[in-house]
C-alpha cells in the first residue's frame, strides 16, 4: 500500500477472542530503501526494484518480538541490482517501523475504549456505515452520503 514503493504499511490484527475483529494500519514513508540512488523515488527507475526493497509481506512482530535482523536482511542486501547498495539509513528505518507499530498498538488500546464506551456492537455498526458510504461514493463517483443509517442517527450513537 502507498503512493509509491517507498511507502510501508505496517498492518496489524485486531482480535475478539480468536477471530480478526478489525485492523489497524500506518503508512510510513522511508525514503532511500535499498534504491539506486540515494532518495525515496529515483527519477530514471524504470521499475519499482530500482525504487527501493519491495517487500509484498513480512512478519514485522513476532512472539512479541520486532524483528530487527529479518528487516536488515530485507533492506540492507547489497549488488541485487546494479548500483544498489543497500539502504543507507537503517536505523531510521527501524526508528520508523517502530513507530508505526507503536501507532498500531494505540489504535488497539483506543479501539478498546470504545468498545467498553459503546460496546463492541455500535462500534461495529458504525465501522459498517462507514465502509458501505465509502464504497457508495467510490461507486457513484460524487459526494452524497449513503449510509444505512441517517447520519444524525449514526453521529448520535458517538455521542450519547
Amino acid at each position: 500500500l502507498g503512493s509509491h514503493l517507498p511507502d510501508i504499511t505496517v498492518i496489524t490484527p485486531i482480535f475478539q477472542e480468536d477471530s480478526i475483529i478489525f485492523f489497524a494500519a500506518s503508512l510510513g514513508h522511508h525514503a532511500d530503501i535499498d534504491s539506486i540512488l540515494p532518495s525515496s523515488m529515483p527519477p530514471q527507475s524504470q521499475n519499482l526494484e530500482e525504487e527501493g526493497a519491495c517487500i509484498v509481506a513480512f512478519k514485522l512482530v513476532k512472539n512479541d518480538q520486532f524483528q530487527e535482523q529479518g528487516l536488515t536482511d530485507i533492506l540492507m542486501p547489497p549488488g541485487r541490482l546494479h548500483g544498489n547498495s543497500g539502504t543507507r539509513n537503517l536505523r531510521d528505518h527501524m526508528s520508523g517501523l517502530r513507530a508505526q507499530v507503536a501507532a498500531n498498538n494505540s489504535c488497539i488500546r483506543l479501539l478498546a475504549d470504545l468498545f467498553e464506551e459503546h460496546s463492541f456492537a455500535v462500534v461495529d455498526l458504525c465501522m459498517t456505515s462507514i465502509q458501505e458510504n465509502a464504497t457508495a461514493l467510490f461507486q457513484l463517483g460524487g459526494w452524497k452520503l449513503q449510509s444505512s443509517l441517517p447520519p444524525s442517527q449514526l453521529l448520535g450513537l458517538w455521542n450519547d
